[in-house]
């Protein structure tokens, strides 16, 4: 098998496992609280045993070398993980991916303001148009009345955490975040014990809970780690819209949730966009 063909087959298992990940949060019946302590403490669980399996007596040494961006980056993915739970939870799941998926633009604004990585003229016109697209979710509404601007602006700090994450990650040259990913859970476990989630799921959680924090989080985690090495980042980008785009008509199609059309509409010019602006970006690559 070609590394591209390996690399791609990564990138296709990891949307296929994360894939059934909004549907099972509609399937929990506990409050987004109970949801953030226990998806964020399975989550926690499965990454430090994994690292202790993995890097043994060397992890100490991991943690205390993780400098300052490791640790912003801890702090950045801990943020974005209890904003998506509270996306997730106060508005549609289109909504909350529509708006999650502009991460790479909000992560060049950054890459700009940081590190003085010009933008290209195509990342200026793509985040233009995912804004309008994301202005048109914002002002829609859901048959199901489901959808929130609260939620809507969970999303976005949702994207805009993992933005400032991978921009700090970049900084890093290279450094491994996976101990800082661990230590991220610790923001969202804490929250969530503050806010009362502390408490034992609703009967028939536990289960859903583990399963998405314990499962598809790490795996499909080490999934999308994996395939940037074998083939493009851009490409890789492309396959996840994937699960953007289909994750929501899933929900539509076996929970019921209708995204609405002013939903459909600006999801459609988000993607649209991102999906435009990738391929430009992987033709001028070749």
């Amino acid at each position: 098998m070609s590394n591209r063909a390996k690399g791609l087959g990564i990138a296709v298992l990891a949307v296929l496992v994360l894939m059934p990940d909004t549907i099972l949060f509609r399937l929990i019946r506990s409050d987004e609280w109970v949801l953030m302590f226990w998806r964020a403490g399975f989550q926690g669980l499965s990454l430090w045993v994994a690292l202790i399996l993995w890097r043994g007596a060397r992890l100490a040494d991991d943690l205390r070398g993780l400098g300052r961006h490791g640790w912003g980056f801890a702090v950045a993915m801990g943020i974005a993980a209890c904003c998506f739970t509270l996306a997730i939870s106060w508005t549609t799941v289109a909504n909350t991916l529509f708006i999650v998926a502009t991460t790479p633009l909000w992560a060049a604004i950054l890459s700009w303001l940081w590190m003085g990585e010009r933008a290209s003229r195509r990342t200026v016109w793509t985040i233009a148009v995912a804004l309008v697209g994301i202005g048109v979710i914002a002002v829609s509404r859901d048959a199901g009345g489901v959808a929130h601007w609260s939620g809507d602006l969970a999303a976005l700090g949702g994207a805009i955490g993992m933005a400032i994450g991978f921009t700090l990650a970049r900084r890093a040259q290279g450094q491994s975040m996976v101990p800082a990913l661990a230590l991220a859970t610790v923001l969202p476990i804490g929250l969530g014990a503050l806010m009362g989630g502390a408490a034992m799921p609703l009967e028939g959680d536990l289960p859903i809970l583990f399963l998405i924090g314990g499962v598809i989080a790490p795996v499909s985690f080490a999934l999308l780690s994996t395939a940037p090495r074998y083939v493009p980042s851009p490409e890789v980008s492309l396959i996840l819209l994937l699960e953007t785009t289909f994750a929501p008509l899933l929900v539509w199609w076996i929970i019921g949730e209708h995204p609405g059309q002013g939903a459909l509409i600006g999801g459609a010019i988000v993607i649209s966009a991102l999906l435009v602006s990738n391929i430009a970006g992987l033709r001028r690559a070749h």
